[in-house]
């Protein structure tokens, strides 16, 4: 432009060639964008992911609103401010069953965990499944030597770090919390959150178990065409 209009200004050509560039852009639909976030994944969980697999809704509520109805009572979403209760659970899913959730009263450990899951739950529960492979994620009362010892007669597949896109159960968490946060009447006692989350565990149907189930190709077929890289799920 300068070599055209001798006589341009700076600032002239400063808005000429911005508007060309912005015109490049929207032409070719890259549009401005907050990435996607993810999990950090480094060269070793990208190699290990596919070797497991040859083996999330994010709970937001959005709402549509024009500028400066942010405060309208319809675009407001009312949350709890005081102390919020906590539960730990544990659960486990197959393709035809599940078992009976299981309430965590304290700190889990590896003793704990062989006492009150591994012993009473898992083992009747993979022992109910003929060709049943378990799988748990990485979590230290998982690998310690005790419960390893109490699951030496189940088979087992290794978890990959950092790859809850291969996670069914995932999908049932996040299911549960949706569940809690629409609950018209928000648990304020342990006791109260022990028994949503129960009933939102009991609600989820074993059809909607079968169809997570049924990704599972499309979900280590996408792992494994990405070299271990995001997919999606």
């Amino acid at each position: 432009m300068a070599l055209a209009h001798r006589t341009a200004s700076a600032a002239e050509i400063r808005v000429a060639v911005e508007g060309t560039v912005t015109n490049r852009l929207l032409h070719e639909q890259l549009r401005t964008r907050r990435p996607v976030a993810c999990i950090p994944l480094t060269p070793n969980h990208c190699r290990l992911r596919p070797c497991s697999c040859l083996g999330a809704s994010d709970g937001r509520v959005l709402v549509r609103r024009r500028p400066g109805d942010c405060l309208q009572s319809t675009c407001l979403r009312s949350r709890h401010t005081g102390p919020t209760p906590g539960v730990m659970v544990w659960g486990a899913i197959s393709y035809g069953s599940r078992n009976t959730l299981v309430v965590i009263p304290r700190t889990l450990t590896a003793n704990l965990y062989v006492s009150l899951v591994i012993q009473p739950v898992v083992l009747p529960f993979m022992n109910s499944i003929q060709g049943g492979v378990f799988q748990q994620d990485n979590a230290r009362p998982h690998t310690a030597v005790v419960t390893q010892h109490d699951l030496k007669s189940v088979d087992m597949l290794l978890w990959p770090a950092r790859s809850p896109d291969l996670s069914l159960f995932e999908h049932v968490w996040g299911s549960i919390g949706r569940q809690l946060q629409r609950h018209p009447q928000p648990a304020l006692t342990v006791p109260v959150l022990t028994d949503q989350v129960q009933q939102a565990w009991n609600s989820i149907s074993q059809t909607d178990i079968r169809h997570l189930y049924d990704t599972m190709h499309s979900r280590l077929h996408a792992c494994i065409q990405n070299s271990g890289g995001y997919t999606g799920y």
